[in-house]
């Protein structure tokens, strides 16, 4: 009898999946909404639509790093899907926006000036490209501080000077808007320093805990005068604020470091003079008598 061989069941491939946060990953899905949302008002000239688009992919991007951080389940799919919606929503949502800016009443006519808005675009979002990138390969382990301008803080930057300008009924100038730009897309590639845990050390410190009280009491005063007028006319401020910020707080450190610097060095030479000298032992002959 020839016998019967039993196949074997195959065994299916044990396929290691990454665990993916799924309402983290939603909420900056519609970050990225509102970065879309954002550049089609801009082509369609509702600058301050797209503004306030800006501003709500910035909510959303806090939002979902926070659900990440508080469920424990912060994953490299995330991390990698954040960064891609961040260069929409923060990269080219705000270049179409400078972009559409230059196309205004104020350069028609002016060859020249009108080839700007595209130089400034293109800038804008290959510096915020390159600010991801570097944050995502050397400075994602980094906890107490972001190397760069943080790119959501460029584009907010940009989309609450819109705002502030619309507020007061004035056209979104070049010689400003240009500028602003400029400083923005270099600040992103720069080694400044900007704080990224500065909120639960302020928090947790018992002795800035009356100082962060009288914030709070100046903080209420602003928010109630903006909220009876517009919140455009803080909103740019506060973020011109926080770029100012990281440029002060970076030259304080170098101004420290170098003080500390010269300071060990007057030490070391203090010490070294009052090292005593050795002097000549008396000669065997009585030369020294």
């Amino acid at each position: 009898m020839k016998q019967i061989k039993l196949r074997k069941p195959r065994r299916r491939r044990d396929i290691k999946r990454r665990p993916i946060n799924v309402i983290a990953s939603a909420l900056t899905t519609f970050g990225l909404y509102c970065g879309i949302a954002s550049l089609f008002a801009s082509i369609r000239g509702d600058y301050t639509k797209a503004a306030y688009l800006i501003l709500a992919a910035i909510v959303f991007d806090i939002l979902d790093g926070s659900v990440a951080r508080m469920t424990n389940s912060i994953s490299e799919f995330g991390k990698q899907l954040d960064s891609l919606c961040d260069l929409v929503s923060f990269g080219v949502a705000p270049a179409v926006l400078i972009y559409a800016a230059y196309l205004n009443e104020e350069v028609q006519g002016r060859p020249i000036i009108e080839g700007i808005g595209p130089f400034l675009a293109i800038i804008f979002v290959i510096c915020g490209a390159l600010r991801l990138a570097r944050y995502n390969v050397y400075q994602s382990q980094v906890r107490d501080f972001f190397i760069g301008l943080p790119i959501p803080a460029a584009g907010g930057t940009v989309a609450t000077f819109v705002l502030f300008m619309h507020y007061f009924e004035r056209t979104v100038g070049f010689w400003v808007l240009g500028p602003l730009a400029l400083v923005l897309a270099y600040l992103m590639v720069s080694s400044v320093r900007y704080p990224k845990d500065k909120l639960k050390m302020f928090l947790l410190r018992p002795r800035n805990a009356f100082r962060l009280l009288a914030f709070f009491a100046i903080g209420i005063g602003i928010f109630h005068y903006a909220s009876s007028r517009s919140p455009a006319i803080v909103l740019f401020p506060g973020c011109v604020a926080y770029v100012l910020f990281g440029l002060f707080e970076t030259a304080y450190e170098h101004y420290r470091k170098s003080r500390r610097e010269r300071a060990k060095g007057a030490a070391d030479k203090a010490s070294q003079e009052e090292e005593p000298r050795s002097e000549p032992s008396p000669s065997k002959t009585g030369d020294a008598l």
